[in-house]
């Protein structure tokens, strides 16, 4: 049976075809009004959006009862799917930013770590052989719709940068990780909502082995191998929850959001907005001139 496998041909195969249509879109973009580039994210957008809600259609969401729980803000990227509408049109810079930068690298970050794809767990259980067998291959639909939903988290921001109807500022890049802890805290108050409503079995919840979205619950091993890269970014106190085992809810988040939220804000800076990141990293290391290096009696 064919099954995408980080490295495999299936695995590259979806990032080629992604690069394929980004700049395919972009050739055909190019010779566009302003005007319709506009719209035509928009229409990109929207188009991610209706594919959130229709993939209660297909299987293997008719596992899960109720289906509506997966229309919900479970994780970054329904969240994503489910404000980018609203997010287009405010004219906030701030969120924007966020809009943006967790856009793209929500989408390029699942094309190199497609987990839900490679992974048994589907809705917090782990399925038989048969079902993964049945929507876990490398052309199942399911494969096919969550390629095509993360790559339309990833395109519309894109071209936002492309084509500068968005642009960043060094200025305000320290906002951004703060935004993605919002978000995190938001997928946290879903959770709760969908688990009082009786969607989700209340045991499940603060169970990072059961339903765990955008990992607001814990890892499902240990912090150890490349865990270790987030573990040093999570106090000891953190890691222990409510019921005694496992992680804080959400909290545990906030080190690493800070820190490598921070580096990958930085790497949209170095892109995006490069001269200006020089120039305010140049002003932040320069030292007064003489003031710093020469006793005033020496002057």
């Amino acid at each position: 049976m064919a099954y995408v496998e980080i490295g495999n041909l299936y695995y590259f195969m979806y990032i080629l075809i992604a690069i394929f249509f980004t700049f395919l879109t972009i050739k055909f973009l190019n010779h566009k009004s302003s005007r319709f580039q506009y719209w035509f994210i928009f229409f990109l957008i929207m188009l991610g959006f209706t594919i959130h809600f229709l993939k209660v259609l297909i299987p293997p969401y008719h596992l899960v009862d109720p289906v509506w729980a997966k229309m919900t803000f479970e994780n970054i990227c329904a969240t994503s799917a489910l404000t980018f509408p609203v997010l287009f049109f405010v004219k906030n810079k701030t969120i924007k930013d966020y809009m943006v930068m967790v856009g793209v690298a929500s989408g390029i970050i699942t094309y190199i770590f497609p987990v839900d794809v490679m992974s048994a767990y589907f809705n917090g259980d782990i399925l038989t052989s048969a079902q993964i067998e049945l929507y876990k291959q490398a052309f199942s639909i399911e494969t096919i719709r969550f390629y095509l939903s993360h790559f339309l988290i990833f395109l519309p921001p894109f071209l936002m940068l492309h084509y500068k109807f968005h642009e960043l500022s060094i200025k305000r890049a320290y906002r951004a990780p703060f935004m993605l802890f919002t978000i995190f805290i938001i997928i946290f108050v879903n959770e709760l909502i969908v688990t009082a409503l009786g969607w989700v079995p209340k045991e499940q919840l603060y169970d990072p082995q059961r339903r765990n979205p955008s990992f607001i619950f814990g890892v499902r091993g240990d912090l150890t191998g490349l865990g270790a890269l987030i573990g040093i970014f999570v106090p000891f106190f953190l890691r222990t929850n409510v019921t005694g085992s496992g992680f804080f809810p959400v909290l545990w988040l906030l080190g690493p959001t800070l820190v490598y939220g921070g580096m990958i804000s930085l790497a949209f800076m170095l892109i995006y907005d490069r001269e200006e990141t020089f120039k305010f990293f140049h002003k932040l290391l320069k030292l007064s001139p003489k003031e710093s290096t020469q006793p005033k009696d020496m002057k």
